[in-house]
């Protein structure tokens, strides 16, 4: 079932008297389950598509379909029920700074009305399950960057959302800790069944969790299908470039191996 559907989706930005085409008729189709990258370079439009997809960010013309409900039409009240089933997680986390790991997975539990002793029963349950049961007490300023990250993710969750945007989660963070952030996310996804939608500039972390990716270059999604077939038969300059800055050194030889090098590296 497609879960994500945008059509012909533009965002125009109006800086002064210069105007940005950030995103240019974008199509994509994301399907229940996914885990779905959307990589591409600073300034490529990326961050841009995925605060469209919950409508953070308006788009100036186009579509946007959740579950088949475009939500460009709903009302700000039947929008706000809406977003309870996406969830979202940022590259600088957005902790709150003056409560602690159990008041954060709170928070978003308090806005819809549930108890304190209910809120406090169902943020622990969701600490636990990020591996941090242990840090419940502590303030983000006493956790680590991966710490911080596994109470944005247990935040996200507290809604029980369908789908989870990750907008950088991992680029804040050090390769072993990306690498358990990963494990996590790919662990929700399997157990609860959670679309996630990663953006990220690191073809390695596309790589590392996800079946599909889109690329994006200069507001344009430029390539897109499974993962395995982008590595193995990139198309596009943009996705060449990716592959061969990214890729480990004993990727790039399997790569030329396989007979595929002069494709990768024109």
């Amino acid at each position: 079932m497609i879960e994500i559907k945008t059509q012909h989706l533009t965002k125009i930005f109006e800086q002064g008297n210069e105007t940005v085409n950030a995103l240019n008729d974008i199509n994509l189709e994301i399907e229940e389950g996914d885990i779905y990258g959307v990589i591409g370079m600073s300034g490529a439009g990326k961050s841009t598509l995925v605060r469209c997809l919950n409508l953070l960010e308006k788009p100036t013309e186009g579509e946007v379909y959740i579950e088949g409900q475009n939500l460009l039409t709903l009302s700000e009240d039947e929008l706000l029920k809406k977003r309870r089933n996406i969830g979202m997680i940022f590259q600088h986390f957005n902790l709150l700074q003056q409560k602690n790991a159990l008041e954060n997975v709170c928070f978003p539990l308090y806005l819809e009305g549930v108890s304190k002793q209910e809120a406090h029963k169902k943020a622990r349950g969701l600490l636990e399950r990020v591996g941090i049961a242990d840090k419940e007490k502590s303030y983000p300023s006493q956790l680590s960057g991966g710490q911080q990250q596994r109470v944005a993710i247990a935040r996200a969750l507290a809604t029980d959302p369908k789908i989870l945007l990750c907008d950088e989660a991992t680029s804040a963070l050090d390769p072993q800790t990306t690498a358990s952030i990963l494990r996590l996310l790919k662990g929700i996804n399997a157990d609860l069944g959670i679309t996630i939608v990663i953006i990220t500039h690191a073809m390695s972390v596309i790589k590392e969790i996800c079946n599909k990716v889109a690329i994006v270059e200069d507001g344009y999604i430029v390539e897109n299908g499974e993962v395995q077939e982008i590595f193995a038969n990139p198309k596009t300059k943009a996705a060449k470039k990716l592959i061969l800055n990214e890729l480990p050194d004993e990727d790039v030889a399997e790569i030329k191996i396989s007979g595929v090098s002069a494709n990768v590296g024109q």
